[in-house]
């Protein structure tokens, strides 16, 4: 071989090595970000738990919960109330026309009753709702009374 062949041979080399290398350090690259991807995933999934229960404890969530217990309970003891008068006045009505009116009110207003407990009682069964709820309120509310 000659010098000048072997000159170029050593040049080809060198440039496919080099390029060879670019695509190495092309695939490391793609590789280390994939990685520092997951990483930040289970860093976001290991750190959860902890946003959660300092969310949870903000002193504005727990002021919000443990009044948002207190008024729903108010408002569904009120309405529970509306619908007993309501009942009283269907039973003394004699009017049919008013009697239909009547009924229609009384179960606009016990399904109000109904989806007042409902909520009452989902937010009751939340572990990070119900911690807040004041010792002096009840448990659940029965929807069934509503009717």
């Amino acid at each position: 071989m000659k010098e000048e062949d072997v000159t170029n041979y050593i040049s080809s080399l060198t440039l496919k090595k080099g390029i060879f290398h670019f695509f190495l350090l092309i695939v490391a690259i793609a590789v280390f970000g994939f990685i520092l991807n997951w990483v930040g995933v289970i860093g976001k999934i290991a750190n959860a738990p902890a946003k959660i229960i300092s969310k949870t404890l903000e002193t504005d969530n727990i002021i919000h919960n443990y009044e948002w217990f207190y008024d729903v309970n108010a408002s569904y003891e009120a309405r529970f109330e509306q619908v007993k008068q309501f009942k009283t006045f269907f039973n003394e009505e004699t009017d049919k026309s008013e009697r239909s009116r009547l009924r229609i009110e009384m179960s606009a207003m016990q399904q109000t009753c109904r989806e007042l407990a409902k909520k009452y009682n989902a937010n009751s069964e939340k572990m990070n709702r119900s911690i807040f709820k004041g010792w002096s309120l009840p448990e659940a509310l029965s929807s069934s009374a509503c009717e």
